[in-house]
């Protein structure tokens, strides 16, 4: 991205609840708001929705880099074109989050288990030891949620493609689940008979790359920092030993 400042938002009086704003996803609109500084027609950044304040526009962008893609929160100012990328807070200190797209969310699952009345979100690389550990340390102390799965294979883990298209390539959810914790938990390697030449990118299968693909985007729309990570219903952080610590107080 080509000359684009990160600024803390701390002079912006952006007061309200941005959940309960509606979000702007009209193209044309947001074509227009395009047109209001040229950062924002940097074909790296992607506006992929807006929300209209009285003097300014609370902006979702998409950055697009050979390493990935990366959700940022911007500030418009409507009247001078000005352009803050990076945090912003109202006047009461609160940090001003862009609404997560449930849909994007739930359509990067891999599988789902467990039911329990509470929904959390596992995303997790089966190649990645602390996905590993975190798999054992949780084995039988999540029957109070249900436990959402979005398998998201790093680049720099080159079995995990394999890995994940053996998992997935269960006939439903309750098979995926078995097929995961033989890899997590068993370190199985039945995964390595999918794998044709090693020296050679594993090539996913039509279903499997159309749910990686999505898993993606799920992780883009979470902010995903790294592997394992753990969100709850409201798509907020959860941490892993508030989680699996049974003397921690309950996150509500």
């Amino acid at each position: 991205m080509k000359h684009i400042l990160l600024y803390v938002v701390t002079g912006m009086m952006l007061a309200g609840i941005l959940q309960a704003s509606e979000v702007i996803t009209d193209k044309t609109k947001l074509q227009e708001i395009k047109k209001a500084n040229a950062v924002l027609q940097d074909p790296v950044l992607t506006i992929k929705g807006a929300i209209e304040k009285p003097k300014s526009y609370v902006l979702k962008l998409e950055a697009k880099s050979p390493r990935g893609s990366q959700k940022l929160t911007a500030f418009l100012n409507k009247e001078t074109g000005d352009l803050y990328i990076g945090s912003g807070y109202d006047k009461e200190g609160k940090e001003i989050v862009f609404p997560t797209d449930a849909k994007i969310v739930n359509e990067g699952v891999s599988f789902s288990y467990g039911k329990g009345s509470k929904d959390i979100y596992l995303v997790t690389d089966p190649q990645c030891p602390y996905c590993g550990r975190f798999a054992k340390a949780a084995e039988g102390k999540l029957d109070n949620y249900r436990v959402h799965v979005i398998l998201f294979p790093l680049s720099f883990h080159k079995k995990a493609p394999a890995m994940v298209e053996w998992i997935m390539q269960g006939k439903d959810d309750t098979e995926k689940k078995e097929r995961y914790e033989q890899v997590m938990l068993k370190g199985s390697t039945e995964y390595k008979s999918l794998i044709k030449d090693e020296k050679k990118p594993f090539v996913y299968s039509s279903k499997a790359k159309e749910k990686m693909d999505a898993s993606k985007k799920a992780a883009v729309e979470l902010d995903l920092r790294g592997t394992p990570a753990i969100y709850d219903a409201n798509f907020q952080p959860v941490s892993q030993q508030i989680l699996l610590n049974p003397t921690t107080k309950e996150r509500k």
